[in-house]
């Protein structure tokens, strides 16, 4: 499956890549070392996941076998040029960056790439902890990983931020309903829901959350009703817009 693939690694974590990806495949490595760490003491974990290795395919096509005939993970074939990487369960199949130009519709950045790769660690660190990922709503896991890895403050590539900043501008922040039903609100909006968890139960509860939460009712774990919490966290959105975008 990985036939001519190479091997870099330390600690707990490979890198497979192809000769000529040698350059990104340590910046991958050096990325995801410094994610393992920081997810670590987030997570409060004891020990390190075992062996956590990630995939640089050098083209789109690669992509798409790996992803589906490696990982299991049915996906549209020809995938979306917005898609970069698709973990699963301790493995984590990226688009090399070398392929950007041709089989992408963003440009390399390193700054992006390595929130990129903390982004997509935090999905497997999920996964890893969850009773049952199957059932976690998404605005939760995309929010939380692009919380935890700094994604939000992207602005034009990815633009995790914009929607928001311009939403917010424009008085017409989604509501709970909406988040929850439709995919692109999910991944737009989903960090601030889980931003504001975190700024008023503080990061315990997104560790237990994780940890012990087996339904897709997050707010019913917390002990929160949805009028309440929408409430609270469309207030919390607009006290904190102007520290956060100058609004």
């Amino acid at each position: 499956m990985l036939k001519g693939y190479g091997s870099l690694s330390e600690a707990n974590i490979e890198i497979r890549y192809i000769d000529s990806d040698i350059d990104y495949a340590k910046k991958t490595l050096m990325s995801l070392k410094k994610a393992n760490k920081l997810l670590e003491n987030y997570f409060k974990l004891d020990k390190s996941i075992q062996s956590i290795r990630a995939i640089l395919v050098p083209t789109r096509v690669e992509y798409e076998r790996l992803v589906t005939k490696l990982l299991g993970v049915n996906i549209e074939i020809p995938s979306n040029p917005g898609r970069l990487a698709q973990p699963q369960k301790k493995d984590i199949v990226f688009l090399s960056p070398s392929a950007y130009k041709s089989d992408s519709v963003y440009k390399y950045v390193p700054e992006e790439y390595e929130r990129l790769t903390f982004h997509e660690l935090t999905h497997l660190f999920e996964e890893y902890l969850s009773p049952d990922i199957e059932v976690v709503p998404r605005w939760w896991s995309e929010g939380m990983a692009v919380n935890l890895s700094g994604q939000w403050k992207q602005y034009d590539q990815f633009g995790f931020r914009k929607p928001v900043e311009t939403a917010i501008r424009e008085n017409r922040i989604p509501t709970l309903e909406q988040i929850n039903n439709s995919i692109p609100l999910a991944y737009d909006w989903g960090w601030t829901m889980v931003m504001y968890i975190e700024d008023k139960y503080g990061s315990e509860a997104i560790v237990c959350i994780v940890k012990k939460c087996a339904d897709d009712d997050i707010l019913k774990f917390l002990n929160e009703q949805p009028e309440t919490f929408e409430k609270s966290w469309r207030q919390w959105l607009v006290k904190i817009a102007d520290k956060m975008f100058g609004i």
